[in-house]
């Protein structure tokens, strides 16, 4: 469960932050779920103050070997199949009691090792409570 501090609007994305309840970690996420067809859900409804269940989604690729940590580095164990949101396959991971999902594509170098460093330089809120993100809802061909 996650509580909304603050929102921040920009041209094409919105800011979130969220502080999860269990652990106190504070999350700065993209939400880009306005980029979407008229009949699907965004995260416009979500409120400072409240509380969601949230999915966050880590962009990066885990630290290939000889390569130095710096501060995107997180030490991630995986604690789940791979589990379907969306169209998409996404990894269940823990980090320093805070959970996050990472898309398939992500994790080819992993390898089926349960803990691994993961270089992350972004974090998208992929689903609130029964919304899933319209990003997951479509494949991107590019």
């Amino acid at each position: 469960m996650y509580e909304v501090i603050s929102i921040a609007e920009a041209c094409m994305t919105r800011y979130v932050h969220l502080r999860n309840c269990e652990t106190g970690a504070i999350e700065h996420c993209f939400d880009d779920s306005d980029i979407r067809d008229e009949d699907q859900k965004d995260f416009w409804f979500m409120k400072v103050g409240e509380q969601y269940e949230c999915k966050i989604l880590l962009f990066g690729r885990p630290l290939k070997p000889g390569e130095e940590l710096d501060e995107y580095c997180m030490v991630c164990r995986q604690i789940g199949p791979m589990e379907k949101l969306g169209l998409y396959n996404i990894l269940p991971v823990e980090s320093k009691g805070n959970i996050y999902y990472i898309i398939e594509g992500d994790t080819k170098e992993v390898d089926c090792t349960t803990e691994f460093i993961f270089h992350s330089t972004r974090r998208d809120l992929v689903q609130v409570d029964d919304v899933i993100s319209p990003r997951l809802l479509w494949r991107y061909n590019g």
